[in-house]
């Protein structure tokens, strides 16, 4: 087997784009050459990548340079057809009429043609593969430069294809007279190699541009990153601070990095730690450091894409130091600024700011999460109402300081530091800070009741406002974040254990907002995305059907705890009891109700709403009808409010089995007194209406 070595080279690849760009191409590349029979899968075969900001190499072993032949039948005319369609079939397939062969096919006899396909070597199938890979390549950004009519992320200048050490002749026609030959040169570093060198294979490819003072494989420079970033905190008795976001965007910015140590000028420390931090990274992408405190230490570390030189370090640093002193003397003035106004009088200005268009002013916002905090806070154990409403009064007042319009990340953070420093009290001030949170599925929790109110009511609000105006995500689009803001409201219901009538809430945030209601769409819209929440947690698909009501959200708590209850039922010898139980009595109704002989009080499937249906004892024939209607009239309407008491009263369930059990092996339900008759589907009936007070046991698989 052979080893095809393809690598593009162009200008810097936006860091963001790379991890996303490598997998694309060797996915592409492996799947085209599987494809065309010219990938072996059976053998040890490899594929090996690596990307920087100019270079991407995809490497596979198991490669076949020779397509095995192949005998192709095409069909032609029927056998008795005129001598004039058999003569053009031939001189179409390019055989005599001797070559023709006969075969019996469903349709009758017909003429075939067995021509031999030759397989095409892998060096006649390379440049159409790169062709396709440019073209089709799905950036979300590219550019066309020069004459060019392809389209690239950022201009090419080389693409090196290489096939066991050997070149393999071709060019990339980009349209306008311009064209790219294929080579066998790779390059180093800009800055210090000018010279190609002959590409032979993979791995001293690798070792070559590490000589040529470039780390092409991303892992090895994320590694050499973190490596001497850590070596220089330990020198200063210090930590640095992760930031795994960061590594990663730095690494995709730097071929040759080199990791240098600035000063922080010490005024600049009374900043909060986020300002400091916010300020390093954002704009200059520098790591920061810490003490064992975890408090952020007066220094800073930057990546420089050049080898280490002393002379040339002190300037880089100097440099560095310079621009971060500027960035910092602005965050100083706006601290120093901002917080000199208590929070009430910023949010006077929230008068002049849109919300959205249709939707108000941001103080309307504001007005209106006061009282949605203080209403769900009052279903929250332990949150103050007080402290709730009067955080959410204050919440969105940050947006307005200085600090926030030029750091944004920071919205939240800094309005809990400014209420500080003019005596908000402490659950205020926490729940001002955490009020955004959850931003995702992996962001913490806010810390307090209070900021779980007025979290959940910030995002109430803006639901039930753009799903009011008819403003909703739509396919992958979700400009909003709309999901994320009900995923948030999931998360916290669920990992507080907080029972909420949901329906209520969003009928008062809906009369806020000035609608008679909230969008029928949204409660379905939540338990949506409830659903998807459970399935991601490894809960099978039909238990979460089953006792997920669609868009039933008035205590979405004790849905989620019947989700958990049953899921671990199931897996107990009780659970498929009452399965069981179910299923016999279920289908027995299913099957009355198909053919059309009862009426309203027995046609009652696992799928429709079930009443409680009339059961008349002095009816009974036998003893194992008394025995299940009294087992049926034992269980609980009330399922219980936590995952214990829910799991316990499903328990309690499974004892119905063995009188449905007896049930059925000594009772007939079709007696031939029509009254029994139905009684005893009455019966059944019942038990299945108590059962579905549970879940809907019909949507199980198992």
């Amino acid at each position: 087997m052979s080893e095809l070595f393809i690598e593009f080279i162009c200008e810097e690849i936006p860091a963001r784009m790379q991890k996303n760009s490598i997998r694309h191409m060797a996915e592409f590349i492996s799947s085209k050459l599987l494809e065309h029979g010219l990938l072996d899968t059976s053998s040890a075969a490899e594929t090996k990548s690596a990307i920087g900001p100019k270079h991407m190499v995809v490497s596979l072993s198991g490669v076949i340079k020779q397509q095995v032949d192949r005998l192709v039948e095409k069909r032609g005319p029927k056998v008795g057809a005129p001598h004039q369609a058999i003569y053009g079939f031939c001189k179409s397939a390019g055989i005599s009429e001797t070559q023709l062969v006969t075969k019996k096919t469903k349709k009758g006899t017909f003429y075939f043609a067995e021509i031999l396909e030759k397989g095409r070597h892998i060096e006649t199938f390379i440049p159409e593969l790169v062709y396709n890979l440019v073209s089709e390549f799905p950036w979300p950004k590219s550019q066309r430069w020069a004459t060019s009519k392809l389209s690239w992320v950022r201009p090419l200048h080389h693409i090196n294809v290489v096939l066991d050490g050997q070149l393999i002749r071709g060019s990339l026609d980009l349209g306008g007279d311009m064209t790219i030959e294929f080579t066998n040169s790779g390059y180093g570093h800009s800055a210090y190699h000018n010279g190609p060198f002959e590409i032979s294979g993979f791995e001293l490819y690798v070792n070559k541009m590490r000589d040529l003072d470039v780390l092409v494989d991303f892992e090895e420079r994320q590694s050499f990153i973190l490596k001497n970033a850590s070596k220089i905190a330990e020198q200063k008795g210090l930590h640095l601070r992760r930031d795994d976001n960061l590594l990663e965007e730095v690494c995709g910015l730097v071929e040759s990095p080199n990791v240098l140590c600035g000063r922080i000028d010490d005024i600049f420390m009374i900043l909060p730690d986020e300002v400091l931090v916010t300020s390093m990274r954002v704009h200059q992408k520098y790591f920061a450091l810490e003490d064992e405190n975890g408090k952020i230490a007066p220094y800073f570390l930057l990546v420089a894409d050049r080898k280490p030189d002393l002379q040339n370090d002190a300037l880089i640093i100097k440099g560095n130091e310079r621009v971060l002193r500027a960035r910092l003397s602005d965050a100083l003035f706006f601290w120093n600024s901002d917080k000199a106004k208590h929070l009430k009088e910023y949010r006077k200005q929230l008068r002049e700011i849109t919300f959205y268009e249709g939707l108000g002013q941001l103080s309307e916002k504001v007005d209106r999460v006061e009282a949605l905090a203080s209403m769900i806070a009052s279903y929250i154990p332990e949150c103050s109402e007080a402290d709730a409403f009067q955080a959410a009064g204050l919440c969105k007042s940050d947006l307005v300081t200085g600090m926030v319009v030029e750091f944004p990340e920071l919205q939240g953070v800094m309005g809990s530091y400014y209420a500080s420093t003019h005596d908000v009290a402490t659950p205020q001030v926490v729940a001002i800070r955490d009020h955004y949170c959850p931003q995702g599925a992996d962001d913490k929790l806010p810390e307090t009741a209070e900021g779980i109110a007025v979290s959940m009511a910030d995002k109430i609000d803006t639901l039930v406002g753009f799903f009011g105006i008819n403003v909703k995500p739509t396919g992958s689009k979700d400009p909003f974040a709309l999901r994320r803001a009900a995923l948030g409201i999931l998360r916290m219901i669920d990992e507080r254990s907080i029972s909420l009538p949901l329906d209520e809430v969003l009928v008062k945030a809906a009369n806020l907002h000035g609608f008679n209601s909230f969008d029928d769409e949204l409660a379905l819209f939540i338990t949506e995305r409830l659903k998807v929440r459970l399935r991601d947690k490894n809960i099978s698909h039909d238990v979460v059907s089953a006792a997920i009501v669609d868009a039933d959200i008035h205590n979405l708590q004790i849905q989620i705890e019947k989700v958990k209850a049953i899921d671990k039922m199931l897996d107990t010898s009780d659970g498929m009891k009452l399965l069981e139980g179910w299923r016999r009595a279920s289908n027995i109704l299913a099957a009355e109700a198909k053919k059309g002989k009862n009426n309203g009080d027995i046609g009652q499937t696992s799928s429709q709403a079930i009443s409680a249906p009339s059961v008349d004892a002095s009816l009974f024939k036998l003893s194992a009808e008394t025995k299940l209607f009294e087992a049926a009239q034992s269980l609980p309407d009330d399922v219980g409010e936590n995952e214990n008491e829910i799991y316990g009263t499903i328990h309690r369930f499974s004892a119905v089995y063995e009188p449905i059990k007896i049930f059925f092996e000594t009772v007939i339900v079709n007696d031939d007194n029509p009254e029994i008759r139905k009684n005893r589907l009455n019966l059944l009936s019942l038990v299945c209406t108590k059962i579905r007070n549970i879940a809907d046991l019909g949507k199980i698989e198992k």
